[in-house]
């Protein structure tokens, strides 16, 4: 008798399923139907919010192990210190005479800098439509290469020191003289004089107590007046 019962309430139900099958086509429209089917008509309608509800699986970590990318490896503090990397005076054999290509490579670059014009045609007074554009181009080159001199200074045994610029550092310029000798010179304070062709430029070293690249991208006021 059980077994009778049994059989006649699943065959509806199966009939049933097999109907929503074969009119629906995909695997969720499927599962939608036969719950609209079976649940309470007050449920129905929070069935396609539950649906579509997103559970983050914290819990649940994967075995699969994540490759970190490499660390490039760096020269440490202490190294570069005892491989005398950053000390210009180690180059004993360093001349004068060798370092001039490197002037006139810098001439090149300062040209191409300022826009490829004659270093004649550089503007001479404040009152010229390009004074501001070239001079934020001048403070913002490299000066490595550049020959200078020094004018003024607070220290009067600096005046007159003449060489091209082997390092520039945050405060310093390390500069190598016709005699072959490298100096170090604060830039704080000091006014240099930079050669160009059939042309000078003036620059108070406290102007330029930054870092090449961060000097690159620092605006200078126009209308600012340093003092020594």
């Amino acid at each position: 008798m059980t077994d009778v019962i049994t059989d006649e309430l699943r065959e509806p139900l199966f009939n049933d399923i097999f109907t929503q099958i074969n009119s629906l086509n995909t695997g969720d429209n499927v599962v939608l139907g036969l719950l609209k089917n079976s649940l309470p008509g007050s449920d129905v309608n929070g069935i396609s919010e539950e649906l579509n509800k997103k559970f983050i699986l914290d819990k649940i970590k994967s075995n699969v192990a994540i490759k970190k990318p490499k660390k490039r490896k760096y020269l440490s503090i202490k190294l570069r210190k005892l491989l005398e990397l950053k000390k210009t005076r180690c180059k004993k054999d360093l001349k004068y005479e060798d370092v001039l290509s490197l002037n006139n490579l810098w001439l090149e670059y300062i040209q191409q800098a300022i826009g490829g014009k004659s270093f004649l045609a550089l503007p001479q007074s404040p009152e010229h439509i390009n004074w501001e554009t070239v001079g934020q181009r001048l403070m913002k080159s490299d000066l490595h290469g550049a020959k200078i001199i020094v004018i003024r200074s607070k220290c009067p045994s600096l005046i007159g020191i003449e060489g091209i610029i082997l390092q520039d550092t945050r405060n310093t310029f390390q500069v190598i003289g016709k005699d072959n000798i490298i100096r170090t010179l604060l830039k704080q304070i000091i006014v240099v004089k930079i050669h160009l062709i059939e042309a000078t430029l003036e620059f108070f070293g406290k102007e330029l107590c930054l870092r090449s690249a961060e000097r690159s991208v620092r605006k200078y006021k126009a209308n600012h007046l340093p003092e020594l």
